[in-house]
């Protein structure tokens, strides 16, 4: 039996398609948070893009699409 995606995410498992993994530290290359930090939270879906829930450092929880994210350093 197949693990659900979201599922996935949160086990840390491989996704074709998805480039991040849960609790990744990323930065936010565009849209009205661009050059903020967070922790991605969890996976709402897969196509068009993945889109993620993404917990911003100020403790706010976005919607937030793959392509508008890169790995941040600390």
């Amino acid at each position: 039996m197949s693990v659900p995606p979201d599922q996935a995410f949160l086990n840390r498992e491989p996704i074709a398609g998805v480039n991040f993994e849960h609790d990744d530290f990323v930065l936010v290359l565009s849209g009205m948070h661009a050059g903020n930090k967070g922790s991605l939270v969890s996976l709402l879906y897969l196509a068009p893009e993945p889109i993620f829930v993404l917990e911003l450092e100020s403790g706010f929880d976005i919607e937030i699409k793959q392509s508008q994210i890169a790995h941040a350093t600390s």
